[in-house]
């Protein structure tokens, strides 16, 4: 911490802050609470702004040495002003005044941070939904490839349509958590790691039938013992709206129409019960 050092810490960690705020309040009311949740982003500003303030006066004053308290390489006025560069800056009343200055801005920094983490992610619902979309169509198209097992792939029987029909049938709390682990599953970062790749799921390979790189990726969740249920789950949802198609359950010998059981909180009464459907 320095005053070179600390404006640039606390917008990196506003911005974080920022990002995780929007993490938690862009699918909706009906998962996260964005009151409470923005009531949280003030109070880590509460908490990261008054640390900055008491180590970076303790070393303003040479109360404590850098990197307290690990083993000493500079004095704690010393790297306040010169931040380990050959300023040749030392204290004086006018370096005071100035002090008191850039502790005053701290939280402004911290604020200037959250602002970024923020800038660009209103998304409207509209947006969200066109976003969800893409990442069901790449998904189903990706785990029923065309020339697969089963002759017509999922883009062939118009699956992801299907799928998002269920979106509109399901509880908005189940929606909102599965709309958010498609979200989380398309993220850069999980296919930075199981594929190498900085990019988001649907920007894998580059057409509908090359799903080599998305494949890959797909296989990587079903292998990993923390992720398989989610996986599996993924495939279930994407199995609904490609085995209830006439062209594919025709194939396996079904007479039709496939539908699956259905749980208590879908329908209400006998259907719920599972009188009159088949199980696919």
């Amino acid at each position: 911490m320095s005053f070179l050092l600390d404006p640039v810490a606390l917008v990196l960690l506003g911005f974080v802050s920022g990002k995780a705020y929007y993490l938690l309040s862009v699918f909706g009311d009906s998962v996260f609470r964005r009151g409470a949740v923005k009531k949280g982003l003030v109070l880590a500003g509460a908490i990261v702004v008054p640390v900055f303030w008491v180590y970076s006066a303790l070393l303003y004053v040479s109360s404590i040495y850098f990197p307290w308290p690990l083993p000493h390489w500079y004095g704690g006025t010393d790297w306040m002003l010169n931040s380990g560069l050959p300023l040749g800056l030392t204290r004086s009343s006018g370096s005071d005044v100035l002090a008191i200055v850039f502790f005053a801005a701290y939280p402004l920094w911290f604020y200037a941070g959250t602002r970024l983490g923020l800038s660009g992610h209103r998304q409207t619902s509209r947006q969200i939904l066109s976003e969800r979309r893409r990442i069901v169509s790449d998904l189903v198209a990706a785990t029923f490839p065309v020339g697969g097992a089963i002759t017509p792939g999922a883009s062939q029987v118009d699956t992801a349509a299907l799928v998002e029909s269920l979106f509109t049938k399901i509880p908005p709390l189940f929606e909102d958590a599965l709309t958010t682990i498609l979200f989380a599953f398309d993220s850069r970062f999980l296919v930075l790691a199981f594929t190498g790749r900085f990019r988001r799921f649907v920007d894998l390979d580059g057409g509908e039938t090359t799903m080599l790189e998305k494949r890959k990726y797909l296989r990587a969740w079903n292998s990993n013992p923390y992720l398989v249920g989610i996986a599996q789950m993924l495939r279930i949802t994407a199995s609904y709206g490609y085995y209830t198609r006439p062209q594919v359950y025709q194939l396996l010998g079904y007479a039709g129409p496939m539908t699956p059981n259905l749980p208590p909180w879908f329908v209400s009464g006998e259907a719920a019960a599972g009188e009159g459907h088949s199980s696919p």
